[in-house]
């Protein structure tokens, strides 16, 4: 069933009813978040959450995804995927990948692509709520194996805003790209922590 939502394209990935928006709106009113921007008019991509700094970043991302009714898609050891966890975390958008030894994280990544018609995967590209001089390049790894774009999901965490903002073009050389989506980031986005950021 459709429904109006201003931060949802027509091509966006979906899940949920009206009780889990509900659930979600009333999450971000009570911790003084707010989702703004717009979905990208794309079926899949990549979204990276950023700055990370805070573990308010990871609720307040839920609560606004929650509530507008994207299903974004987070990868987390298949260790964890026992009863009952499992069909739990598959229904919040869990999909189990393979860590061990000589397996290829991005490869898995790249099939669950293939094998969807929408889907967005979300990665915090620094890997840590710390400050980090350059971010992991797993995301872009992903993307360029896959494929498919990288849009950019901001926590300004000044003004306690889940900001859906762009696409970023990418040139396909993996030190430029990171390097340059770090750079917009630093320069256009105060996270939580300012002092964890740069």
């Amino acid at each position: 069933m459709k429904y109006d939502n201003p931060h949802m394209s027509e091509h966006s990935p979906r899940m949920g009813n009206a009780l889990t928006r509900a659930i979600g709106s009333l999450g971000l009113k009570l911790t003084g978040w707010k989702l703004i921007g717009k979905m990208p008019d794309e079926p899949k991509f990549i979204i990276v959450g950023v700055p990370h700094t805070s573990n308010w970043d990871a609720i307040s991302a839920s609560l606004a995804m929650l509530a507008s009714g994207f299903k974004y898609t987070f990868l987390i050891k298949e260790e964890w995927f026992f009863w009952p966890m499992g069909p739990l975390l598959r229904a919040l958008g869990g999909f189990p990948v393979n860590r061990g030894k000589g397996t290829n994280v991005v490869s898995q990544v790249s099939e669950l692509y293939e094998q969807s018609e929408k889907i967005c995967v979300g990665f915090p590209p620094e890997g840590t709520r710390s400050k980090v001089e350059r971010y992991k390049t797993g995301y872009l790894r992903a993307a360029y194996a896959a494929k498919v774009p990288i849009f950019i999901c901001a926590f300004d965490g000044q003004n306690k805003h889940v900001v859906l903002d762009r696409l970023f073009p990418l040139t396909g050389d993996l030190n430029t790209d990171n390097t340059a989506i770090k750079a917009y980031v630093d320069e256009n986005w105060i996270g939580v922590h300012p002092e964890r950021q740069k």
